[in-house]
């Protein structure tokens, strides 16, 4: 939990504020703009598929609006993060926003009565991105929030349990490997284990520490689990986000699926202090949803004391983005996030997809939202440290260097 108590030069308020601005310098919104903003685009689609089948005569498909999903009666055990995300993906459910041919990228506050304190709960979801840069986004965001609160000693704590076969195999080892050693695990873990081993295996590893040829999920991994969380180092290490592999990082059994993470207080040695924590939740949306919605996301703790309700949502009149920021292969979506950060710092608001790898996808949604001006960025130009600005309109671009993005556009009145 983040207590105001140890940012003394901030009050609540402000500490939510910045992160509402930095969240939105990346592209999440709240639930409600993004209900308003995709009831419009479902709206725009419908009209122009009902003119598309008026010329050919034809009968009008089904539209993505009246495509939606029902919510299981399953339930699911799952921690404070994992109510966060359950709850956004239940709202995007209800307003109809699942499926949808683009990501959701979701920022929301909520207030937790805790019997001995209020806290405020601040999450970053996105919903509909299978590929790594998903996590990527999600810890580049919340680590540059908790910077900029400033919290500058921090790590990001990341682990894997791979897709749901490989973890029925770490759980099937975990369980063996309890019943061979059982009488050297304390007697009140011995309870756990028959409820909740992942909860056992948690508890034994922070009260006793864990011998090295104790099962870890990472070696269960699969080869292409094995490389989404490879992919997901590349690119922390790109953006300088300290990390440590954890081995002993499992979560929560029922709520997370491939990767976890947690970022700590890297100057808290003698207690683990986590400062927000999440993961992807792939296998429980498809249990609760009966469908394919690929989610990841992460939720901080705040002290509650001095916010007001009326401060949990972004604001209604938000600066909007003029700019579609474009990436097109390996190398240019491993550099994306600096580019985001670099106009960040320079308050410029940007659109993207940065799940979506092909020119034309981009370049229409680009067109539809009307931005005057988009930047692109191919592999040649991640490998120059340069960027081209291209208007929409005349289509005249221009190439400019990274560095000097934020000038160049705000020459041009972006």
């Amino acid at each position: 939990m983040i207590h105001t108590k140890t940012l003394p030069k901030s009050n609540p308020t402000d500490l939510l504020k910045k992160a509402i601005h930095i969240a939105s310098c990346y592209g999440f919104d709240s639930m409600d703009k993004i209900i308003v903003q995709e009831k419009k685009r479902f709206d725009d689609l419908e009209e122009i598929e009902k003119k598309a089948n008026l010329d050919a005569k034809k009968p009008a498909p089904p539209t993505t609006k009246q495509k939606c999903i029902k919510q299981t009666t399953k339930s699911c055990n799952t921690d404070v993060a994992g109510d966060e995300i359950i709850c956004a993906l239940k709202t995007a459910v209800d307003n109809k926003l699942l499926p949808n041919d683009r990501p959701l990228l979701i920022q929301q506050s909520s207030v937790i009565n805790d019997p001995k304190e209020k806290k405020l709960n601040f999450g970053l979801i996105a919903v509909g991105m299978k590929k790594s840069i998903a996590e990527a986004l999600i810890l580049k965001t919340a680590t540059t929030i908790l910077e900029d609160i400033g919290i500058k000693n921090i790590q990001v704590h990341i682990n894997s349990m791979g897709d749901k076969d490989s973890s029925l195999k770490f759980v099937s080892e975990l369980n063996s490997y309890f019943r061979k050693n059982i009488n050297s695990v304390p007697s009140r873990i011995r309870q756990s284990i028959k409820k909740d081993v992942f909860r056992a295996y948690d508890q034994l590893y922070r009260e006793c520490g864990f011998p090295e040829e104790a099962p870890q999920p990472i070696k269960f991994l699969s080869d292409n689990n094995r490389k989404h969380l490879s992919e997901i180092l590349e690119y922390m290490e790109t953006d300088s986000i300290p990390y440590e592999i954890d081995n002993f990082l499992i979560g929560n059994n029922e709520c997370y699926s491939q990767t976890l993470f947690e970022i700590r207080d890297a100057q808290e040695t003698e207690n683990i202090s986590i400062l927000a924590k999440g993961g992807r939740c792939d296998e429980i949306a498809k249990r609760m949803f009966n469908a394919d919605i690929p989610t990841v996301g992460i939720v901080f703790e705040f002290e509650k004391k001095g916010i007001k309700e009326k401060e949990l949502q972004s604001p209604k009149r938000a600066r909007k983005p003029k700019i579609y920021f474009i990436q097109l292969g390996s190398e240019a979506k491993r550099k994306s996030l600096f580019v985001i950060d670099t106009l960040r710092k320079s308050n410029i608001y940007i659109h993207h997809s940065l799940d979506n790898d092909k020119l034309t996808d981009q370049l229409s949604f680009a067109k539809y939202l009307e931005v005057p001006y988009a930047i692109i960025m191919g592999h040649r130009e991640a490998l120059d440290g340069t960027i081209i600005v291209r208007n929409m309109d005349t289509q005249f671009q221009h190439t400019v260097s990274i560095d000097e993005l934020p000038q160049y556009l705000k020459e041009i009145h972006v």
